[in-house]
């Protein structure tokens, strides 16, 4: 396309260094506006814009997201171990597979068993031996009215502000390793969890000691996704509630006579004091407990080396 020159001379005319020092600085205008109105035309668009986030997540939501990887995932490291398990009433021993490669500290906390309003389709039952629930914070209090009863109150959180016994669910599915995305539905997720929590090296529990409160049951019959709890602020408000407690019992000779080991000199005669556990150390990968007593015990076993 023909353009108008700088300075306008016509055949056999003589340029003059004026006109030349004109020609230069006109030059030197047009680039710079040309320059100008280009960088003034250019609009960021939101390509660009996401360019400066992976995922759509900016730098504050990935550093979260990996610190509570990593707190999520120091428990799995090998050196500790955090395991669930029956003790028989038989009193043989449950031998645990824990390949640390050294004689572990063991500590013990037996289970307590808890009322719980459980839901299943949608039909309400109340369960007063309850060792493992998943219910929402909304629940802090359930009623619970049987056919023809009285109305029975059930508190899932102490209202005395004593903490209550909890654990974020997103840490239980981090802790097992259950796999979800936002395309997730809770109603799955719960199966997947179970059956990964009640998998060695944890022991199988009876179905009548865990359950899932009302708003699970029907969260799940609503087949939500976690994406759709994530939007409405309800997936950090998922909880899984079991309650260990430690005691000191002291052994009495009697409740030692049926050992496969000495007893030790110093145990108490026999008398209203409680029985206890009993840890064997078998090698270095293999240790056993078992109850002294004469009833099932369930317990939570801390592992550290």
């Amino acid at each position: 396309m023909p353009t108008e020159p700088y300075v306008k001379r016509n055949p056999g005319d003589l340029i003059t260094a004026e006109d030349w020092n004109k020609a230069q600085a006109l030059i030197k205008d047009d680039i710079s506006g040309q320059i100008t109105s280009a960088i003034g035309g250019i609009k960021l668009v939101p390509e660009a814009e996401n360019a400066r986030k992976l995922e759509n997540k900016t730098a504050d939501d990935l550093k979260k997201e990996i610190l509570d990887l990593v707190f999520q995932t120091l428990p799995t490291r090998t050196g500790y171990k955090r395991l669930f398990k029956r003790l028989p009433a038989d009193k043989k021993p449950n031998v645990i597979k824990h390949e640390l490669g050294a004689m572990p500290l063991v500590d013990l906390y037996q289970l307590d068993k808890f009322n719980a309003v459980c839901s299943e389709d949608g039909e309400k039952s109340l369960s007063e031996d309850t060792l493992f629930y998943l219910y929402h914070t909304s629940e802090k209090r359930i009623t619970f009215t049987p056919q023809g009863g009285a109305r029975t109150p059930v508190d899932n959180e102490p209202t005395d502000g004593t903490p209550a016994f909890r654990i974020a669910f997103s840490d239980m599915l981090a802790l097992y390793k259950v796999q979800y995305n936002d395309n997730s539905s809770l109603d799955n997720l719960e199966t997947e969890f179970w059956e990964a929590f009640f998998a060695a090296p944890n022991d199988e529990f009876l179905d009548d000691d865990y359950c899932r409160s009302p708003w699970f049951d029907k969260c799940c019959g609503d087949q939500r996704t976690v994406g759709e709890l994530k939007q409405k602020g309800e997936w950090d408000d998922i909880w899984f509630k079991v309650v260990p407690y430690k005691t000191i019992n002291h052994t009495t000779k009697e409740d030692l006579e049926n050992r496969t080991v000495p007893a030790p000199a110093s145990a108490p005669d026999a008398g209203t004091t409680p029985v206890g556990v009993e840890v064997l150390h078998y090698d270095h990968n293999t240790l056993g407990i078992r109850t002294l007593g004469t009833t099932e015990i369930p317990v939570m076993v801390l592992l550290k080396v």
